[in-house]
């Protein structure tokens, strides 16, 4: 029975410290919505979004995923995909991209702490998830494209 109060606290602890990041994130990103800063945002990031061939409003979501990590990452693809309608492609290239080179600082910090070297780590991490994402944008994208021409041929 201990074994179970002690995994709800740590649960519930967990969920705590998740909630007391996030919803001031969900705030700022609303924040940012209502004062039109985030359309700024995103055309300051469109470039990366045409590369992939992302929606432009998703980009937000891209960013927060670097800076915070995964789970803040998370929060804003689900928020960003509720709010701007972005479609399922862009989500999971983004998705993609975040499995690879998530939370930037915070793992940078981590592993220098650890004697990593800080620039090698940073650019592995970058170069993968760019070319995997890239790879994946292009293959998604001709499916997407010979479903539509099937589509119109019948």
């Amino acid at each position: 029975m201990d074994i179970i109060i002690n995994l709800l606290i740590n649960l519930i602890s967990f969920l705590w410290s998740i909630a007391r990041v996030l919803i001031p994130v969900m705030i700022v990103i609303e924040i940012f919505k209502d004062t039109k800063l985030i359309d700024k945002i995103s055309n300051a990031f469109k470039p990366i979004a045409n590369f992939f061939t992302l929606s432009e409003e998703s980009s937000i979501s891209l960013v927060f995923g670097m800076i915070f990590g995964l789970t803040i990452g998370a929060g804003a693809i689900i928020q960003s995909a509720k709010d701007y309608d972005i479609d399922k492609r862009s989500i999971f290239l983004i998705c993609m991209f975040l499995s690879m080179c998530h939370a930037v600082f915070e793992d940078t910090i981590i592993f220098s702490a650890a004697g990593a070297n800080v620039f090698a780590l940073l650019s592995a991490r970058l170069i993968a998830a760019t070319l995997i994402t890239f790879i994946f944008s292009k293959i998604i994208k001709k499916e997407t494209q010979v479903e539509v021409k099937k589509a119109r041929i019948n």
